[in-house]
C-alpha cells in the first residue's frame, strides 16, 4: 500500500485523511488532493496522519509547497494523530514550531 487518501469537510475544515506512505510515488497524489482543496476555497486544512506511516523528503516538500500556497490564500494547515515515526520526522526537519500538532482530530476540530 502507497498512499490511500479521503477528504472530508467537518465544520470549517477540510479534513484530509491519510493512509500508507508519503513518498515519491504517492507524494504528487497528496498534492493534488490538497490543491483541489485550496483552489475550491479551503482555508482550515487538517491532516489526519493517524494513519500515516511514512513521509520522505519529497513528501515533506510537498506539505511545505502546500502550506505556502494555502498561507498566501489566507489559510493555514495543522496536523493530528501522528505516530512517533512521523512525529520524529517533523521535529528533525523543524516543522513542530511552524504547524499547529494535535494529538488527534478530535481535539484539532475543538480549536
Amino acid at each position: 500500500m502507497n498512499l490511500e487518501i479521503a477528504v472530508e469537510t467537518i465544520g470549517p475544515w477540510s479534513v484530509v485523511n491519510l493512509r500508507g506512505r508519503i513518498d515519491a510515488a504517492s507524494a504528487g497524489a497528496f498534492d493534488h488532493s490538497v490543491r483541489t482543496l485550496i483552489a475550491s476555497g479551503a482555508s482550515r486544512i487538517l491532516i489526519n496522519c493517524e494513519q500515516l506511516r511514512y513521509v520522505s523528503s519529497i513528501g515533506i516538500g510537498m506539505i511545505v509547497e502546500c502550506s505556502k500556497l494555502l498561507t498566501a490564500s489566507g489559510g493555514y494547515m495543522s496536523f493530528a494523530g501522528m505516530n512517533p515515526h512521523v512525529r520524529n520526522t517533523f521535529e528533525m526537519v523543524g516543522f513542530v514550531g511552524l504547524f499547529q500538532m494535535y494529538p488527534s482530530v478530535e481535539e484539532a476540530l475543538k480549536n
